[in-house]
């Protein structure tokens, strides 16, 4: 679900990463507003970050291509110079706030035909939720009505809402491995209600190996 779109929770390494911000499946047409986005959260200037969303979309940018290929990819940059000590944890969390923030330029439409309902949670104890926002607004976009609950989800919670709202599915974000006997829980939990689980993040592996060996329904490498 979130896959490489996740913010960074590990330090790698540290690795030079210079040049212009790659966009995923090669528009290059993102490439230089997520440029500038960039130049703008490293400033932690949230006015001429909005400016750069709302300019990229009168411009004629795709919607899903500004969440994905111009918000994702600057994400994805925070994450690795914050992997690379090339970012505090401060200046980390300032530009993932400036992040969140330009999501609310995005259009939303009210379907006419909604394709399904779904519900976007992290798991319990898992903060890192930029990811799972960006899901579901790209879910959003495409038709879905959804229910996006954040952050640190306790499990009981989720299936009390999951009881409520009747979803066609639960999407489940994790970042970081150790949440993962969590996440089993959760998943677990899900599926005795009746409800399918699609898992994603870094927690469940770069293939997705974890979410299927927890039982996972289903499993997205990224929002796409």
């Amino acid at each position: 679900m979130t896959g490489h779109l996740t913010e960074h929770t590990d330090r790698p390494g540290r690795r030079d990463v210079g040049g212009r911000l790659p966009a995923p499946h090669g528009d290059d047409a993102a490439a230089p507003w997520a440029d500038k986005l960039w130049t703008a959260v490293r400033a932690a200037d949230e006015y001429t970050g909005l400016d750069v969303v709302t300019d990229a979309l009168a411009a004629g940018l795709d919607p899903e291509s500004v969440l994905l290929d111009v918000i994702g990819a600057v994400q994805r940059k925070v994450g690795t110079e914050w992997a690379a000590n090339r970012m505090s944890v401060a200046d980390e969390h300032a530009a993932t706030a400036i992040n969140d923030r330009v999501i609310a330029v995005l259009p939303v439409r009210r379907p006419a035909d909604s394709r399904g309902r779904i519900t976007v949670a992290c798991v319990d104890q898992e903060w890192h939720a930029l990811p799972a926002r960006l899901v579901s607004e790209t879910l959003r976009l495409r038709g879905w009505q959804v229910d996006y609950l954040g952050a640190q989800v306790p499990t009981a919670h989720l299936i009390s809402h999951i009881h409520r709202t009747g979803p066609d599915a639960v999407c489940l974000s994790s970042s970081l491995p150790t949440r993962l006997p969590l996440a089993h829980s959760a998943i677990t939990a899900v599926q005795a209600a009746g409800t399918p689980v699609m898992a994603g993040g870094l927690a469940f592996g770069a293939d997705g190996r974890y979410a299927r060996l927890l039982g996972a329904d289903a499993w997205a490498p990224d929002a796409r």
